[in-house]
């Protein structure tokens, strides 16, 4: 089986700062209504890091890297922290990406509560804790082809990404038994099976953007300590680095 997370990396503008003030790093996932019992309104699956750390040397060189070394060869298995141009009229334009798709932009999304996590499931309205979207529905074989996301934070407080570095098809790759399972469902198995996979928290700062393929990484976020609010403003498309 290939190794999907051979090579993942975060890709981060250098122009945002000191790469272990944005990136921190755990190994450890608890059930989240254990770990926060006064926040019962989470799925009975749901789970969230907690224990973070500075990168240690080894754990840069693995894990983080400058954007300007992304390239063609890296981008289904990346993630990239930057600054676009909001400058532009157009605030499609999140140059040095481009969607090689149409942009789909999603309803803004304001978190103004002090939780340890944002995404609430529209259906049942329990939080999520570390998932993966499921816009396009495709199954495991081809999620490779599904749509990334680009999210900016317009502010005023700053957001905390949570991103598991190990693909869905990796994670099924450890897992008995897969072939009928529905990708998230796999993906809370593994996480169950694994409470000490490695795991990323990225400071996303305002006016800064991340792009990530939502579904085939597992993740979550949560908003910052300063301020009463996050505006987040969701973009779906086959985003490449320019």
């Amino acid at each position: 089986m290939r190794n999907w997370s051979e090579g993942l990396k975060v890709y981060i503008d250098t122009g945002l700062g000191n790469v272990n003030r944005l990136v921190s790093f755990t190994e450890t996932l608890v059930v989240a209504r254990d770990a926060y019992p006064d926040c019962g309104d989470y799925r009975p699956e749901a789970r969230l890091p907690v224990g973070f750390r500075e990168l240690d040397e080894q754990q840069l060189e693995k894990y983080t890297a400058p954007l300007e070394e992304l390239t063609i060869g890296n981008e289904l298995d990346f993630i990239a922290v930057f600054r676009p141009d909001l400058e532009t009229d157009n605030e499609s334009d999140f140059s040095p990406f481009f969607s090689l798709s149409p942009v789909v932009e999603l309803p803004p999304s304001v978190d103004e509560e002090n939780r340890p996590s944002i995404t609430v499931d529209p259906e049942s309205g329990l939080r999520m804790g570390m998932h993966l979207d499921t816009w396009d529905e495709l199954d495991l074989a081809a999620r490779w082809k599904s749509r990334n996301r680009i999210v900016v934070n317009k502010g005023p407080a700053s957001r905390d990404v949570y991103v598991v570095p190990i693909p869905i098809e990796e994670m099924a790759g450890c897992l008995a038994s897969t072939d009928r399972i529905h990708p998230c469902e796999i993906a809370d198995r593994y996480l169950a099976a694994n409470p000490n996979v490695p795991c990323l928290r990225i400071r996303q700062s305002t006016d800064v953007a991340y792009v990530c393929c939502t579904e085939r990484l597992v993740h979550d976020a949560c908003k910052g300590q300063n301020g009463t609010m996050t505006e987040s403003r969701h973009y779906l498309g086959h985003f490449v680095k320019n």
